[in-house]
């Protein structure tokens, strides 16, 4: 009855030590260094099919586990810049470049994409000048279905 009671006694406590440690922590699982450079490989086969989303999902996927990888984040700012977001494609190549100011492919890519990115925001502020300065012109055609509608000539 003894040797019951200790074998119980000792499973309560291991059964309470290995609760007392709380629950478990939930991290990010982290990618090897195999697996990053598949994915990186992954994502650049992507994009030469022009599957630009895959490619960002595969590069997205490296910077959640080393969010300090600058050739995925310059490759990323690449793939938003040819899907047309100009702005997020800014803002991850001046990242890339805090990464790995000494790479020449990223101050290539960024210098590139700034000579672009200046043109197109002068365009944009042509055209929206351009709408300004036009007179609206929609109304009076608007104006003139409602006067079809209400008896107007037929």
């Amino acid at each position: 009855m003894k040797a019951v009671a200790t074998v119980l006694l000792l499973l309560g406590f291991a059964t309470i030590s290995w609760n007392c440690g709380g629950p478990p922590k939930k991290r990010k699982p982290k990618l090897d260094r195999v697996l990053i450079g598949e994915e990186l490989q992954f994502g650049r086969k992507a994009a030469e099919y022009d599957l630009w989303r895959e490619a960002i999902f595969r590069w997205e996927k490296v910077r959640s586990a080393d969010p300090d990888n600058s050739r995925a984040t310059n490759n990323l700012a690449v793939a938003y810049e040819s899907i047309g977001d100009y702005d997020q494609a800014l803002d991850l190549y001046k990242r890339a470049l805090e990464l790995n100011e000494d790479s020449a492919d990223i101050r290539k890519n960024y210098k590139r994409f700034l000579s672009f990115y200046k043109r197109h925001q002068r365009q944009l502020a042509r055209e929206r000048q351009r709408r300004g300065s036009e007179p609206n012109t929609a109304e009076p055609a608007e104006q003139e279905d409602e006067s079809d509608q209400s008896g107007g000539r037929p």
